[in-house]
C-alpha cells in the first residue's frame, strides 16, 4: 500500500479512472436537487491486460464500473462533471463515514440532529456510497484516496 501524498489529479491518472454522464433531471438520493444539475455518473477504472480479445487499442480493459448520481449547485451551471470532483464528493463522504464511530457521532461531527429521520437516511446514504466506492476501487486505493491524496 502506498503512504506518500498525490494529487487527485494523479490518483486518477495513475489508476485510469474514467468518468462518462448524462443529464439527469433530479437526484434520488439528494432532497432539492430539483433546482440544481443533476447526473448519472460511471466510473470505470482500467488497467493493463494481456488477454488481446479484452483489451482496447491502448492494452487496457475495464476491472471494475460505479454509477451514482452527483448534483452541482446553481453557481457551477452547465458544468458538467470531472472524474476528479465526483472522487473528491464521494471520498469526502466516505472519510466521513470511517472516521464516525457510529449514527450519534456522525451526527455530532455534522450537525444533525441524532433524533432525525432525515439524518438517518444521509446516514445510510454515505454508507452505502462508502462501501460501493470500496468495492470499486479495492482496499488498497480506497485507503489510498481517502487517506493518502489530495483532494480539491
Amino acid at each position: 500500500m502506498r503512504t506518500d501524498t498525490v494529487s487527485i489529479q494523479k490518483f486518477v491518472s495513475e489508476n485510469k479512472i474514467n468518468l462518462t454522464s448524462e443529464y439527469a433531471s433530479i437526484n434520488p438520493n439528494m432532497e432539492g436537487s430539483s433546482s440544481m444539475d443533476n447526473y448519472k455518473v460511471v466510473l470505470t477504472r482500467r488497467k493493463y491486460t494481456a488477454k488481446r480479445y479484452n483489451a482496447r487499442k491502448d492494452g487496457t480493459s475495464i476491472v471494475a464500473r460505479m454509477t451514482t448520481f452527483f448534483s452541482k449547485g446553481i453557481g457551477h451551471h452547465g458544468a458538467e462533471p470531472t472524474v476528479e470532483e465526483v472522487l473528491d464528493c464521494l471520498s469526502s463522504d466516505a472519510s466521513g463515514i470511517e472516521n464516525a464511530r457510529d449514527f450519534e457521532d456522525f451526527c455530532n461531527e455534522y450537525g444533525y440532529s441524532s433524533d432525525s429521520r432525515k439524518a438517518e437516511k444521509i446516514y445510510r446514504e454515505c454508507q452505502h456510497s462508502a462501501s460501493r466506492l470500496r468495492k470499486f476501487l479495492g482496499d488498497d486505493l480506497y485507503d489510498q484516496l481517502l487517506w493518502h491524496t489530495e483532494r480539491e
